[in-house]
């Protein structure tokens, strides 16, 4: 059994670790190596830009499309605005929303909050022609004109960006196309951790349950493993409402209730899960701290397990 426990947490560390905050894998529906298609898109000084008039300035244009709410295109704008300071003299980046709900407004508040000087606005329907299901994305367009590297999903390193723009702007550069790069999807990554963590959650209640006297089975379902979990060292309606608060503030906050209401009923939760949690501890020999940690939902699955696989034996009710 400790050794299956062992694979699990190995498991979910490596699925953890490996989960980016890169965008959902996509076909831009261009090809390397064809010419970009022209476009004028409006920007946030007033202005519009058209590609065909940038690549008469530039020996280089990266199309950057993204949306005011994707935190993996918030991530990778520093990086991006600092090699833009120092090439701009040769090349520019021209960042354009594709959300619906964005107007020249919106994105020129969020250029001057993020510190953003290279030009901004929105696609509209002036790059219909992409075929688009994530952001961010990044499209590098040669001084020929033709499309010499796509990248879908963030540039988290300002190595990764610099290398690309400094290999284009090369004065050998021969106008080579680089293979796409493609992030890897979040989706998968998601659902695996999910799924690791539910079955190490299980394995670890069970365990305790077991150990207690108690069916281990009543571990498959919530609101009974809640109230058996603390009948081992309490009355089991504390187990329930405590996870009753934890759920009505993780739905408040999908509603975007309150955020005081919302957090209330996180810390109420808490509070109820922490005296509970201290006489399960104290039922297995282990001390206050040890309840206070099993209390914290990041920590009680770990500390659930620790308590079942250590050598501690059952007291009887606190």
């Amino acid at each position: 059994m400790k050794k299956l426990v062992g694979a699990i947490v190995a498991a979910m560390l490596i699925a953890l670790l490996a989960t980016t905050v890169y965008a959902e894998t996509t076909s831009i529906g261009l090809e390397l190596g064809e010419e970009m298609p022209d476009f004028t898109a409006p920007l946030t000084d007033g202005t519009t830009v058209t590609l065909s008039d940038l690549l008469k300035e530039n020996d280089l244009v990266v199309v950057n499309i993204f949306t005011s709410w994707c935190q993996p295109c918030e991530k990778e704008f520093p990086a991006m605005e600092e090699v833009y300071e120092a090439n701009k003299d040769r090349m520019t980046i021209v960042s354009l929303s594709r959300e619906p709900q964005d107007t020249l407004e919106i994105i020129a508040d969020y250029k001057e909050s993020h510190g953003l000087t290279f030009p901004m606005g929105l696609t509209e329907d002036n790059l219909s022609f992409l075929t688009l299901s994530g952001v961010p994305v990044n499209i590098f367009i040669n001084r020929d004109g033709k499309v010499a590297y796509v990248r879908v999903g963030a540039f988290l390193q300002i190595q990764d960006f610099e290398d690309k723009v400094n290999a284009m702007l090369d004065p050998n550069y021969d106008g080579k196309v680089f293979a796409e790069d493609r992030a890897v999807s979040l989706t998968p990554y998601l659902f695996g951790g999910i799924g690791i963590f539910s079955l190490l959650q299980v394995i670890s209640l069970w365990i305790l349950l077991r150990k207690a006297g108690k069916p281990g089975w009543h571990s498959l379902i919530p609101l009974l493993n809640s109230y058996q979990e603390f009948d081992i060292g309490w009355n089991g309606w504390f187990g329930i409402l405590s996870d009753l608060l934890m759920l009505g503030g993780l739905i408040s906050g999908a509603l975007e209730a309150n955020l005081i209401f919302r957090y209330g009923l996180r810390i109420l939760s808490l509070a109820v899960a922490v005296p509970g949690c201290i006489k399960i501890a104290k039922s297995f020999g282990k001390g206050t701290v040890f309840g206070v940690l099993m209390a914290i939902p990041g920590l009680r699955v770990i500390m659930r397990l620790i308590l079942g696989l250590s050598k501690a034996k059952y007291l009887g009710k606190g």
